[in-house]
């Protein structure tokens, strides 16, 4: 992926949208790339434990070094006081939130690409008007990318309309979809690339499996799916 775009990661709960994105912050962060993800859904206290697994208990060194930055946006509904140096006093507060993006861009992108993850950005259309809050993420999209960076949202499918999410998805580079089901009495998880403005990429629906330091991608044993895949990833030499 490139170091510079904006990105949606949309499915039902329980497909993998966390745990994906955990994994996508562990990449970065391996890679020097700072990281910063603002928790809506949860305390960052209970995210250090999962992203750390991911991190390969590397998380706290990440944190001191300022390479990875949680951002508490959950204290404020649950009514009690953050333990986190960054927090939200009003997670409804677009102002408060694209100040505290900005002042965050400015001391992350001298580490390096800076990368903004919002999970999950369902609460925000939860307690504002929709058009208003795609605005907004469209706005803190280009003022990430101007840096260098990466924006990404998460998305519970179902909690927008159609319009409003095929909206979400004209503003950014790329769109990640992902579903739950049950086969074979058991939970099964696929995933798929809808959009990659500018990238060759593989559209059919992949199964995935989330493990507790990894998430993997399985292509089965279908030679001709192989192929295809081969194919789209790796094109041939000119």
């Amino acid at each position: 992926m490139p170091d510079s775009y904006a990105g949606i990661v949309s499915g039902p709960p329980g497909a993998g949208k966390t745990p994906s994105l955990h994994a996508w912050a562990d990449f970065y962060l391996r890679n020097s790339r700072p990281v910063v993800l603002f928790a809506f859904d949860d305390l960052p206290s209970n995210l250090r434990g999962p992203l750390g697994t991911y991190c390969h208990d590397r998380l706290e060194e990440y944190e001191k070094s300022g390479l990875a930055t949680l951002v508490d946006c959950y204290s404020s509904m649950a009514g009690v006081p953050s333990q986190e140096k960054y927090a939200l006093k009003n997670r409804a507060d677009l102002n408060e939130l694209s100040l505290l993006i900005t002042d965050l861009l400015s001391e992350k992108v001298k580490l390096g690409s800076p990368k903004v993850i919002i999970d999950s950005a369902t609460p925000l259309f939860t307690y504002k008007d929709p058009s208003l809050v795609v605005q907004f993420l469209a706005t803190v999209a280009a003022k990430v990318k101007a840096k260098g960076g990466a924006f990404v949202v998460s998305l519970t499918s179902g909690t927008v309309s159609d319009e409003v999410f095929k909206r979400m998805e004209t503003l950014t580079d790329m769109a990640v979809e992902m579903r739950i089901f049950e086969a074979e009495g058991r939970k099964k998880r696929e995933i798929r690339i809808a959009k990659a403005r500018g990238q060759r990429v593989y559209e059919d629906w992949i199964p995935f499996y989330i493990g507790t330091k990894t998430v993997s991608i399985n292509v089965g044993e279908d030679p001709v799916r192989y192929e295809r895949l081969k194919k789209a990833l790796y094109p041939k030499p000119s």
